[in-house]
């Protein structure tokens, strides 16, 4: 057994190499310094090279609401050229065993079904802020699917919480635990009085520290049951109330000022973790200790 991970540098992949490294796993990867995914031949010739029988594909362009308002047409190009890439190396060199990391914004706007189940995705269009990261990964999940019947791989598709952790993004772009650590960071080194909370603290998710979150893809590559299965803790929590935990992991004295004249994205994301749980997944961390680490590593990096 063999794994390649294609984006090997960001938030899941090092914490994916990571796991390999834990549970005596071969593993390589590559990422932007090492090969262009975007070149058809480049990666067939890099999967040729290590001839793995796993591959999850992190390789991609993605950041928060900001990004996405900024480069949708980019992101979305360039993602469907990268991921269409690895499928087709991965096919080409007969990989039966392949991850695709999807995500919950994906699921429908608009609803019925709450919490979102695996068999609700594309029962309706993407809130529109996220349609240039959910289009490409809704069509990967089809093009997976498609593969399993057609050559009888086990390509598997994991539709990600919001992940968070050590090494995930800062600034402007990071997803929204990243930009509030950097927020909190930077206010208590300067001693300010205010940090601003996007929207009225009232929008809700489900986030999952990254060590749970690759545990739980993990299971989802190897398992034989499902082909797409949610990465979810299966609870929610408010932006407020996230805000909270901040000011005491970071010991901030100031006050928070909710701008609700900034974009919040969707208000509720209720989603099932039940084929998860059927699998045998179990988190190791609670969110305080996982708000705690990942402050400790933003205070000592950013």
């Amino acid at each position: 057994m063999k794994y390649y991970i294609a984006g090997n540098r960001g938030l899941v992949g090092r914490n994916y190499m990571q796991f390999c490294a834990d549970n005596d796993i071969e593993v390589v990867g590559g990422n932007t310094s090492t090969i262009d995914y975007s070149d058809k031949e480049q990666t067939i010739a890099e999967l040729e090279k290590h001839q793995p029988t796993h591959v999850v594909i992190n390789a991609a362009t993605n950041g928060g609401l900001q990004e996405d308002m900024d480069r949708g047409f980019e992101l979305m190009s360039l993602n469907l050229i990268i991921q269409n890439n690895l499928f087709n190396a991965a096919h080409h060199c007969g990989v039966e065993r392949l991850l695709l990391q999807g995500s919950t914004c994906s699921f429908p706007l608009h609803n019925d079904i709450i919490p979102y189940t695996e068999e609700t995705l594309m029962m309706g269009e993407p809130h529109p802020i996220y349609l240039p990261t959910a289009m490409p990964k809704l069509m990967g999940m089809y093009q997976c699917r498609a593969s399993n019947e057609r050559n009888g791989y086990s390509w598997r598709t994991a539709i990600d919480c919001n992940m968070f952790g050590p090494g995930d993004r800062t600034g402007e772009h990071a997803h929204v635990i990243g930009a509030l650590m950097s927020k909190f960071v930077h206010a208590v080194r300067n001693n300010e009085s205010t940090v601003e909370i996007w929207g009225d603290g009232t929008q809700s998710r489900d986030f999952m520290y990254i060590e749970d979150a690759v545990a739980a893809q993990d299971i989802i590559l190897n398992n034989d049951v499902h082909d797409t299965v949610n990465v979810a803790s299966g609870t929610e929590i408010t932006i407020a109330e996230i805000a909270e935990l901040m000011i005491r992991v970071s010991g901030f004295k100031g006050s928070l000022w909710y701008n609700t004249d900034r974009p919040s994205g969707i208000k509720n994301r209720p989603v099932s973790n039940d084929r998860l749980k059927e699998l045998g997944w179990k988190p190791k961390f609670s969110i305080e200790d996982a708000f705690a680490k990942t402050y400790e590593w933003y205070n000592d990096n950013t």
